[in-house]
């Protein structure tokens, strides 16, 4: 049997059996496997027929402009986000289902904007190819319906390299592939799973998947710690990796002149420091300031000059492979969906500049740093002032009124406030305290969507 006459008879039973199981009832759904790559042929069924009963002979032939090549009857429109995901991620066979978890799902979250849904913590989240645990989180894109498929494919393409071998179409269902059929239907039945989990979730916590919607905003102003990773990273495995290398850094780096500005801010910082003297740490100006920083490390202040120490200490880390930043799974998609709306994107945190951009250089998401075009730490101001969100709104050259700023700190979201910002408060596991002082909260990013 030649390959394109197995490829037809795989693919008239997939289609029936994925018919079987709810999943493309009547004439919904569309399937197709390539069949050539140069020129490029997709084997698909005809428009307008049901799915379940498609005899392998009856199955056409269309090319890369969306065209029938070979066979009777008419492609479907849907051809055309068929071409665009297997040019853009190498699928070898494109499944578009339209079952009513998917269908369910996809419009309460995208019918009006972009959204993801965040598939986490789940043993079938391991049926997908290049997941190999259970302990994972994956973002599956949602976009708003467009009867023009030419337009809808342009929006898909950019998704569909950090696509999690599917995406969903608001109202239209899902649309999975892999590198063959088979994998491409593993896939199917993997999603249609925790699709079909995920709605009936719904019915017991209703609440659950409300998309946020926040208006008048052009800049996305970030925390980090609490925010965008967890808690215990920086309190955990950052904090002890510096105070563990401290005194051996500066040993070997005392004469760098970075490290030099650096250890004589901090001995300005210490002599002046009436806190130390209580704790029996007195400046003496032959004394060696690792003391004062280790105190400063055990007592969590946010001297400037101890972060950027801290900074060096983890770009060797991070460099070295020994540190890696574990973002929140919803948090690189909506940074890219963001970017790709037009939103400007930065980040205010304690750590410094170098600091912040080491950890989304490294991260678990990959380097992230291109989408953000601010960075602001302590050098501008506490956190805590309102007229550090005034300058950080000045240096953006932006009015505060359209800045969404972001944490789990309700002091900072009250002094953004006070600047004239948005604020959302940040409310993830593992956090200090889920008190929001009254200020909104998202409990992530994947619902959240922000229009200027």
């Amino acid at each position: 049997m030649s390959f394109e006459a197995a490829s037809r008879e795989q693919l008239s039973r997939t289609m029936a059996e994925l018919h079987r199981r709810g999943w493309c009832d009547g004439t919904g759904g569309n399937f197709s496997c390539v069949l050539e790559r140069q020129p490029l042929q997709l084997l698909m069924a005809p428009s307008g027929v049901a799915k379940g009963s498609v005899p392998p002979e009856q199955l056409i032939v269309v090319n890369a402009e969306g065209q029938v090549a070979r066979g009777e009857g008419r492609a479907s429109a849907e051809t055309l986000l068929h071409l665009a995901i297997v040019h853009e991620t190498g699928a070898g066979a494109v499944l578009h289902t339209h079952s009513l978890a998917a269908t369910l799902l996809s419009q309460r979250l995208g019918r009006l904007r972009a959204a993801e849904l965040l598939l986490e913590d789940l043993e079938m989240l391991k049926g997908l190819a290049g997941v190999n645990t259970h302990a994972t989180a994956i973002a599956l894109p949602v976009l708003p319906n467009d009867q023009d498929l030419a337009r809808l494919s342009q929006v898909a393409r950019p998704l569909l390299a950090d696509a999690p071998h599917g995406l969903l179409i608001a109202g239209h269902g899902l649309y999975a592939w892999g590198h063959d059929l088979l994998e491409a239907t593993r896939h199917v039945e993997i999603l249609e799973f925790l699709l079909e989990l995920r709605w009936r979730q719904l019915l017991l916590e209703p609440q659950l998947l409300q998309p946020h919607r926040v208006g008048g905003v052009s800049h996305v102003l970030l925390d980090i710690e609490g925010t965008t990773c967890p808690v215990s990273f920086v309190s955990q495995v950052l904090f002890p990796y510096a105070a563990a290398r401290l005194e051996q850094h500066l040993q070997q780096h005392r004469e760098d002149p970075a490290v030099v500005q650096l250890v004589g801010e901090i001995q300005q910082a210490w002599r002046s420091d009436a806190a130390a003297q209580q704790a029996g740490l007195a400046w003496q100006s032959d004394a060696d300031v690792v003391g004062y920083l280790q105190w400063l490390i055990a007592e969590d202040r946010k001297l400037t000059p101890l972060k950027n120490l801290q900074g060096l200490i983890w770009q060797q880390g991070y460099q070295a492979g020994e540190l890696n930043g574990p973002l929140f799974g919803d948090v690189a998609p909506a940074l890219r969906r963001w970017h790709r709306e037009g939103l400007t994107l930065g980040v205010y945190s304690s750590g410094s500049v170098p600091a912040q951009q080491l950890l989304y250089g490294h991260s678990s998401a990959g380097d992230l740093r291109g989408l953000f075009s601010h960075w602001f730490d302590t050098r501008t101001g506490s956190k805590q002032e309102p007229a550090s969100y005034t300058a950080i709104a000045s240096a953006m050259a932006v009015n505060p009124a359209q800045v969404l700023f972001i944490s789990d700190s309700t002091t900072e979201l009250q002094a953004a406030q006070q600047a004239g910002m948005q604020v959302l408060f940040s409310d993830r596991p593992g956090n200090p305290t889920d008190d929001s002082g009254g200020f909104e909260r998202i409990q992530g990013f994947s619902t959240l969507q922000i229009s200027r």
